[in-house]
């Protein structure tokens, strides 16, 4: 990453180890927002359980996580997986010897709530996980936040715990300088070490792979690529309407001006919150079109390393998710940004990427404007949108 301001290494994992002197292999719960079908908490999952299985073979290892029953389809027997109103849940967080707070946003005011919106401080989402880090450390567990988010407080009894749960935790480190600014800001005194999103390790399947996954798609592969990834923003002053129509434009001028085939590659699938299903995204911004054609929809969902060897054949890709700016980033892809938090902002300034877009000031042009400047060799006798006389 640009300017050094990652570690080079996580210390978690060799100073477990370097405390762990039972005979038996440990006991090791890996908690955050996985197996709701965003892909990037998904990756962040797959890299964390690559590495424990690289450390501790044996291990025995649980996953906390919204998915239980996605996360036992895609590994089997190599991990038990439990949701979190469960008894199994219970008794993984009061039994554990490493508790590992995985990655992600965990305070943050986008995606925070389950419903209680007139009764924020009951809603026991963004609470639950800093309570079972305590309660899981109060049961004698070593207990680590690893490369977490917090980019801004949704409400003073969520700032309260991550303070108190962030101070008693063993290790912890977070995933940009905003985290670190906010959870001082929240009390809390103990070095916060800024070390990479767990996802950035994520390894791509092979060329061939990515290419067969493309060819059952549809998706024309003598054409250059050009992939786009987009969501809903649940926020007052956002158009979504606006941005599906924007993104249409794009979608229309990537396909008749630069001769691109278009991919749009939804982050989010979410099975009960239509505002993080990027899916019905997409479809929107496919209604708008003149021909659909123009842009081909991955159908299901892949797998984090299929995604990310997908997103390795594209000449360029335009993205809202952070995970999709950091998977195509360190995929070698050049990215155009759109920033519709904090923490995409953050990436991308770490990274080194130079070309990102407010959301709020999001428009074809200016993203076809990003793209020249990013891929000038990719246009093919580019003109101006609406400019009929070419």
């Amino acid at each position: 990453m640009a300017g050094g301001l990652y570690l080079p290494e996580e210390p978690l994992w060799g100073q477990f180890r370097a405390l762990w002197h039972r005979q038996r292999p440990p006991r090791v719960v890996v908690h955050g927002g996985y197996g709701k079908l965003n892909l990037g908490d998904d990756a962040i999952l797959d890299c964390i359980l690559t590495r424990l299985r690289a450390e501790w073979p044996q291990a025995r290892v649980t996953v906390l996580c919204h998915g239980p029953q996605w996360v036992r389809a895609v590994y089997g027997n190599a991990v038990i997986a439990h949701g979190f109103a469960s008894i199994g849940a219970w008794q993984a967080i009061t039994h554990s010897d490493l508790y590992i707070i995985g990655g992600g946003g965990i305070v943050d005011r986008i995606n925070t709530y389950s419903g209680l919106r007139r009764l924020r401080l009951l809603d026991p989402k963004g609470k639950y996980l800093f309570l079972a880090a305590l309660l899981a450390r109060a049961c004698g567990a070593h207990v680590a936040f690893y490369s977490i988010g917090a980019t801004s407080v949704p409400d003073p009894l969520v700032g309260w715990l991550a303070r108190v749960a962030v101070a008693r935790a063993d290790w912890a480190t977070v995933r940009d300088p905003l985290s670190v600014r906010v959870l001082s800001s929240l009390g809390v005194r103990r070095p916060l070490p800024v070390t990479p999103d767990p996802a950035t390790a994520l390894s791509p399947v092979t060329r061939e792979r990515a290419c067969a996954i493309l060819a059952a798609e549809g998706v024309d592969l003598s054409r250059p690529l050009v992939v786009l990834t987009f969501r809903y923003v649940a926020e007052p002053d956002i158009d979504n309407a606006s941005t599906v129509r924007e993104v249409a434009r794009l979608t229309e001028c990537l396909a008749t001006e630069y001769n691109a085939a278009v991919l749009f590659v939804p982050f989010g699938r979410h099975p009960h919150r239509d505002v993080e299903n990027d899916a019905s995204f997409a479809a929107q911004v496919r209604g708008h079109l003149q021909r659909s054609s123009d842009l081909v929809i991955l159908s299901r969902p892949y797998l984090p390393s299929e995604v990310k060897g997908i997103l390795g054949l594209a000449r360029v890709c335009i993205a809202e998710r952070l995970h999709a700016v950091l998977l195509a980033s360190t995929a070698g892809v050049p990215v155009v940004g759109v920033v519709y938090d904090d923490k995409v902002e953050q990436y991308m300034a770490l990274a080194g990427l130079p070309e990102r877009i407010p959301l709020r000031e999001f428009c074809a042009e200016r993203a076809l404007q990003a793209i020249d400047a990013l891929v000038p060799g990719l246009r093919v006798g580019r003109r101006q949108l609406g400019d009929s006389s070419a």
